[in-house]
């Protein structure tokens, strides 16, 4: 499955740490294996998301379009590096400035 491909490089990529909090989702520490960065991982159901149409045709969830939005040009922002939606939840590895 592309979804396990994708996820299992991701853990290949971080080593997942505690969890900092729940509310939609849930929200881990994290560490970059490769620099040893502190990203923290978001990981959010995808029932009840709303998909919004991409100009290459494809589909993402608002909270994706929305982050990747302001995570852009706004110092201090947090930052989405990458986002995977599995069958059931949308997994994104962000990093705060």
């Amino acid at each position: 499955q592309p979804a396990g491909k994708a996820q299992q490089g991701l853990k290949e990529q971080d080593r997942l740490g505690s969890l900092l909090g729940r509310g939609f989702g849930s929200v881990f520490t994290a560490t970059r294996l490769s620099d040893g960065a502190p990203p923290w991982h978001g990981i959010s159901p995808t029932e009840g998301i709303e998909l919004l149409p991409q100009p290459n045709g494809t589909r993402a969830p608002l909270e994706i379009v929305l982050l990747g939005r302001v995570s852009t040009g706004f110092p201090g922002m947090v930052q989405l590096l990458e986002w995977l939606e599995l069958p059931n939840d949308i997994l994104m590895a962000l990093e705060c400035p």
